[in-house]
């Protein structure tokens, strides 16, 4: 059986940072640079002593930049620069490990703030960037090990959440961030580890629900967003470890999937459709053996496929969206496999090697994925996904799939022969053009490769350690240019060398959220990129069906960017639709007319009517009025930067009924009001003098 259980190895991706191109040019030598992030002017990497390096794409603008600091060994760089600066758990002998910042230069590197004073350590860790404030785990002797945060200025711990001494971080403490909340795992010490959300204040950080009440743990796992809420797991002591929702004001059961005290132990979630697929364990085996959907609902929440009676197992991490269906691992005894779901019809994709193992595994762009993209699973080159297979006669070797088994071939056969030139776990790097990857012709060792996706489109970069292996991993893709390293066989050791690839690379633009809102008589659309690469305009979509799609509008791009650029459309006709759930998706068009799509977004508008607030202008009291009895909503305000200022639930709202709101202590400015129904959510804005 030939490299049968490499799904181990998928979890090694988010290990290893990325990078890719043509001509080569070493730019240090055994300097074993390990990863990097690229700034606007400037890569900055770390060694695998901590050290921090800079460079500018040259061999002479490659360099360790201080000596100040190292990085804390149990950390890594922030993966979102703030302000285009890098922040960083870093380690003095005076200071201990603290936090620090670097802009790649000497000078503008140093601590930002020494939370556990004197030489002792605060260890900041699970760095997450929400609303330009980064928010982290710290230590300190007075506090324990609590939720901080800081804007690159002020620094303060956001809230004691375990009073005293005790830790309120735990080894599974999670961050997720959905409409505008951001959720995360803690343990108080008297609730057990439970679900909790922060709006950056003490009172405006709570534990959502006691999941499993008392002094147990629920431990929410496995977090996904679905609409305005998200989904995830966790064991409440009655119903074993089963699927939950929140909304951010409370958490429940959505089904008890395997009934009694078993666990389904559902995880592995993928957005398809407007639901959530995942697996889920049967209480004989401990691996995901079945394939379940949800639409957030007890009565839609069911099983699409059992694969359990031939004890193979799904994986969904790598799965490819294709239009109306998606393809997906599975992993048995016998070797691993690729199959196809449209929600309702799931079968064997193709069978590469009859009687034998396949070795296929699909190969998404993990690059946007380890970038924050939320269509990384949707993202295709030229309609076509790259993947690997074994035919049985020519060894593991690349592939390219339009998601149709007759259009499945191999690109070109590397390592000739029933050798193997390919493998999973090496990793690869899409760009329009094509992708970069290491492969082993049986000659050359494992080096560097490129391909468009033809035969005579694939060739090796360059030989780099002539006769031996040579490639060892990406670090990171920096102003149009891929970072890797390498081994060129100087070293006894095997210490790396920096490589970059000079020919200019072009990346799909990087999508990283798309949502649609209701603000006030339109349907307000707002997206964000953290990558754009000869981008040339965002081709607005409209969809009463979800299926058929018109283009209502079009937004300019900014072009060329590695930073985080947001996006607003507005769509003034959608009250004119003549539909109560209108579906919008983004097309992004490149300057040479290569497009993608976005992940499909949904606005609910309840029988054409909304609510209105007034007077707006407002100084001291608003008023909001509904146009429809509602016997359970919310009333959320949040000022521009998506802090929560207000919240209110109503139990009766009646049509017609004012319900006052004093707004006399706000702030001048403008803020937004949210009427949160169900899975509804509808916003407006109003202005505060």
């Amino acid at each position: 059986m030939k490299h049968t259980l490499h799904f181990v190895l998928m979890i090694l991706f988010l290990s290893t940072a990325l990078a890719t191109l043509a001509q080569v040019t070493k730019l240090s030598n055994n300097t074993n640079i390990q990863s990097g992030i690229g700034l606007a002017t400037v890569g900055v990497m770390y060694d695998d002593n901590g050290a921090l390096w800079k460079t500018d794409g040259t061999a002479g603008g490659t360099s360790q930049y201080t000596a100040k600091v190292v990085l804390d060994a149990n950390q890594s760089l922030l993966p979102t620069a703030l302000n285009n600066k890098v922040y960083f758990a870093g380690v003095t002998a005076t200071n201990g490990s603290e936090l620090w910042v670097t802009d790649g230069t000497d000078a503008g590197t140093s601590m930002v703030a020494d939370i556990n004073p004197g030489t002792a350590s605060s260890s900041p860790s699970d760095f997450i960037l929400f609303n330009n404030v980064i928010y982290f785990f710290a230590t300190t002797a007075t506090a324990g090990r609590e939720l901080w945060k800081s804007d690159g200025t002020t620094t303060a711990i956001v809230k004691d959440i375990n009073p005293g001494i005790g830790d309120s971080h735990t080894d599974n403490t999670i961050f997720f961030i959905n409409n505008n909340i951001l959720f995360f795992t803690a343990d108080d010490g008297t609730h057990g580890t439970e679900l909790w959300k922060t709006d950056g204040t003490d009172g405006g950080t709570t534990m959502i629900a006691d999941i499993n009440s008392g002094s147990a743990s629920g431990e929410p796992q496995s977090f996904a967003a679905l609409g305005t809420n998200i989904l995830f797991s966790a064991n409440d002591g009655t119903n074993g470890r089963e699927l939950w929702k929140s909304d951010g004001s409370t958490a429940s059961l959505v089904k008890d999937i395997v009934s009694g005290a078993d666990s389904s132990s559902p995880s592995d979630f993928l957005l398809f459709n407007n639901k959530l697929f995942f697996t889920t364990v049967t209480p004989l085996l401990p691996i995901p053996l079945q394939l379940w959907a949800t639409d957030g609902t007890s009565g839609g929440t069911s099983m699409v496929y059992d694969f359990s009676t031939a004890v193979i197992s799904p994986t969904l991490f790598n799965a490819v969206i294709f239009g109306n269906k998606f393809l997906f691992n599975v992993i048995g005894l016998s070797g691993t496999e690729i199959w196809s779901t449209d929600g309702t019809t799931t079968a064997l994709f193709k069978d590469f090697n009859s009687g034998g193992d396949d070795n296929a595994f699909l190969w998404p762009d993990l690059y946007a994925f380890l970038s924050g993209s939320n269509n990384w699973h949707s993202r295709l080159f030229n309609g076509k996904i790259f993947l690997q297979a074994d035919d049985g006669t020519n060894g593991t070797e690349l592939w390219i799939s339009d998601g149709t088994a007759n259009n499945t071939a191999m690109v070109k056969d590397i390592n000739p022969g029933p050798n193997s030139s390919v493998d999973v776990s090496n990793l690869w790097f899409y760009t329009q053009s094509g992708i970069y990857f290491p492969a082993n012709d049986g000659t050359h060792g494992l080096e560097l490769w490129k391909t468009d996706g033809t035969e005579v489109g694939t060739s090796m970069v360059k030989d780099i350690n002539s006769g031996g292996d040579s490639f060892s991993g990406f670090v990171m893709f920096f102003n149009g240019h891929i970072y890797f390293t390498a081994d060129d066989g100087d070293n006894a050791n095997g210490d790396l060398d920096l490589y970059v690839v000079d020919e200019s690379v072009t990346l799909p633009t990087t999508l990283l959220n798309f949502t649609a809102t209701l603000n006030g008589k339109a349907a307000q659309l707002q997206w964000t990129t953290t990558t754009e690469i000869n981008t040339k305009n965002f081709l607005v979509e409209r969809s009463i069906d979800g299926t058929h799609f018109q283009n209502i509008g079009s937004v300019n791009a900014t072009g060329n960017s590695t930073q985080k650029t947001s996006y607003k459309f507005d769509d003034a006709s959608a009250l004119n639709a003549g539909a109560n759930k209108l579906y919008y998706r983004l097309q992004m068009v490149d300057r040479d007319g290569k497009f993608t799509y976005s992940k499909i977004a949904t606005v609910q508008i309840v029988n054409g009517k909304l609510f209105v607030v007034y007077p707006n202008p407002v100084k001291d009291q608003l008023f909001i009025t509904s146009n429809a009895s509602l016997n359970n909503a919310q009333i959320r305000i949040t000022d521009q930067s998506g802090k929560v200022v207000y919240q209110q639930q109503m139990t009766n709202m009646q049509t017609g009924t004012p319900n006052k709101i004093n707004v006399a202590g706000f702030n001048k400015g403008v803020y937004y009001l949210q009427l949160i129904t169900g899975s509804d959510v509808q916003t407006t804005k109003f202005m505060k003098y």
